[in-house]
């Protein structure tokens, strides 16, 4: 140590002469390895501090960059009141902020609010707003907003699409930042309401409600959500293309990374997928299956998310007797190869359903449904139910046949045939109508093929949207091969309950149970989400013992991005277009800090 000490002290830094002549008494062989030697602990030493450098940093998001959307379908009403079309809402969403937000995992987080509170009794729900809160345009947002966005709803004249899910609640206020909603009776999915943008109650106001939808405001839209309208192209005919947004420095939940978000407007997705694999946009939503291996050979990531939309066969017996057979509904439960209809019709993008309680909706039951494929099992359920193949390959019950039998005729047997009535000859054949587009027809005629396979005779009924609705609402159908889509808890009561067999119920199966309308009635009323969870248990176990329907399948979301587009979060979603709930959490440019300045 201590010659270490002297070694220290008696160091000197050379001087500049003394390097000189170092270098002059160096041959000129010593003099090239010197300053190779020089040269390798130079690069040496870069190496070094760049690696532990590089151990040191981490990626961040950078404020900046842009993106472009393509989406189909022209935005006419940036409206929460009024938004009905996917483009409508997709808008919406990014131009207007609600009391609460829904994740991407199905959970509610605080967005205008501060805080809520919920009564014991779950009919009262008292929100306390944030402070500061401004519109794009700078003026205060206070709870005198929230109630005219909550009465103009609620307005008959304006017919809101969302007026429904708020008949029977009030609105009112305690002071500027404290908003009450008081409601008849318990509604589990309440907090779905309030994810509702909030409109500028100083620009609407002078607005009749009779001349709501062609307001102006309805595309030069002013709200408080992650982005702002700055301008809006049109084509020769006044209909918006482009839409031109920014970033806004004062939305409730942070100002958004991406700075510009540019939305183009396409009439058909042939048009949408010409522009991607142009580079014209940088992303797409909603995309049909079959396009997506183009689109990730032109250099986009596919992101898929959950859908609660479940397709499947849904019976009415009272149009058809054969229906009513609980072994043939059993037989086509084990004949249906859903998984072929996952491959064929979405192209893979898709899961197999088999409960009318998604787990998307409820985080899943614990009942699970035997859906094992086996034709030999289907046609021994049919076989022992006396359904006969005939030649033609087609299953009959009843008529007339001869069977064998023994009787004493003194001390001797005689065997003989006996001519037996089962009554009228009944033939394993039903209709199966459903919607004209390429999926829906592609879909039930696979169903067909299928069925066919144990001796079932169906016919493939297709229909244009329109008469479509009118059969579907007055129950004109035998089977209907089509989709449920369960926005909140509560469709399921519209879905599945015996009171709603009739229009404008939803219960196209035509269900009736009391023991599951009774469990039904019940779920509507429980707050406690575990509790909850057991009643829908039961309530599945009693659809798997009547099974009014066949479910199939599940189709999933798709989005397409470009990769510079990071931190998307996509999970499960109600609506295509709460894609854009973490937004702001979104980025396209990122930079690389030490990780000690990122706590």
């Amino acid at each position: 140590m201590r010659n270490l000490i002297t070694f220290i002290k008696e160091f000197k830094i050379p001087k500049k002469q003394e390097l000189f002549d170092a270098k002059a008494s160096f041959s000129k062989k010593q003099y090239q390895i010197w300053v190779f030697a020089l040269l390798v602990a130079f690069v040496s030493m870069v190496m070094i501090v760049s690696k532990l450098n590089n151990s040191f940093m981490v990626e961040v998001p950078a404020k900046g960059g842009s993106i472009t959307e393509g989406i189909i379908g022209t935005p006419t009403l940036v409206n929460p009141v009024l938004a009905l079309s996917d483009a409508d809402k997709d808008l919406t969403t990014l131009v207007y902020s609600g009391l609460m937000r829904k994740t991407t995992e199905g959970e509610f987080i605080p967005d205008l609010a501060e805080s809520y509170e919920v009564s014991a009794n779950g009919m009262t729900y008292t929100f306390i707003l944030k402070k500061d809160l401004k519109f794009h345009d700078g003026a205060k947002l206070t709870a005198d907003d929230v109630i005219f966005t909550i009465e103009k709803i609620k307005d008959p004249l304006i017919k809101s699409p969302r007026k429904l899910g708020w008949d029977g609640i009030s609105v009112s206020k305690t002071d500027d930042y404290t908003v009450v909603f008081n409601l008849n009776q318990p509604y589990i999915s309440f907090l779905d309401n309030t994810v509702i943008g909030i409109l500028p109650m100083h620009i609407w106001k002078n607005i009749n409600p009779a001349e709501f939808n062609l307001s102006t405001l309805n595309i030069k839209a002013i709200g408080s959500g992650t982005y702002k309208i700055n301008s809006v192209s049109k084509d020769k005919e006044g209909v918006p293309e482009v839409y031109e947004l920014s970033s806004y420095k004062d939305f409730a939940l942070g100002v958004p990374n991406i700075k510009k978000l540019t939305m183009v407007s396409f009439a058909n997705e042939k048009d949408l997928i010409k522009a991607m694999l142009s580079n014209d946009i940088d992303q797409a939503s909603g995309l049909s299956p079959e396009n997506a291996s183009d689109i990730e050979e032109a250099g986009y990531s596919i992101h898929e998310a959950k859908l609660p939309r479940i397709f499947g066969l849904f019976f009415n017996s009272n149009n058809n007797k054969v229906l009513a057979d609980t072994s043939v509904i059993r037989a086509f439960d084990k004949a249906l190869d859903k998984e072929e209809l996952i491959n064929k019709i979405l192209y893979g993008y898709g899961s197999v359903s088999d409960s009318p309680v998604p787990s998307i909706t409820t985080k899943d039951t614990n009942t699970k449904k035997d859906i094992t494929l086996s034709l030999e099992e289907a046609r021994d359920i049919l076989d022992k139910a006396g359904w006969i193949v005939k030649e033609d390959g087609i299953r009959v019950k009843g008529g007339s046949s001869v069977v064998t039998r023994t009787k004493k005729v003194g001390k001797k047997t005689v065997t003989e045939k006996v001519p037996v009535n089962n009554g009228p000859v009944t033939r394993l054949s039903f209709s199966i109508t459903t919607g004209d587009t390429p999926e829906l027809k592609d879909a039930a005629m696979l169903i067909k093929e299928q069925l066919a396979k144990v001796g079932a005779e169906i016919e493939v009924k297709i229909h244009e949207p329109g008469p479509l609705s009118q059969n579907i609402r007055s129950r004109n159908y035998e089977a209907l091969f089509f989709g449920q889509i369960i926005n909140h808890e509560s469709d399921l009561y519209s879905f599945w309950h015996g009171s709603q067999r009739q229009d404008p119920g939803l219960n196209i199966a035509m269900y009736s149970n009391k023991n599951a309308d009774a469990l039904l009635e019940s779920a509507q009323k429980t707050l406690d989400k575990s509790a909850r969870m057991d009643k829908y248990e039961s309530f599945v176990n009693e659809f798997n013992k009547d099974t009014p329907a066949l479910l199939i399948y599940s189709p999933k979301y798709l989005y397409a991005t470009l990769p510079k587009l990071n931190n998307l979060q996509l999970n499960t979603l109600t609506n295509p277009s709460d894609r854009f709930v973490s937004i702001h959490n979104w980025y396209a440019e990122k930079d690389h800090v030490w990780k000690i300045f990122t706590k």
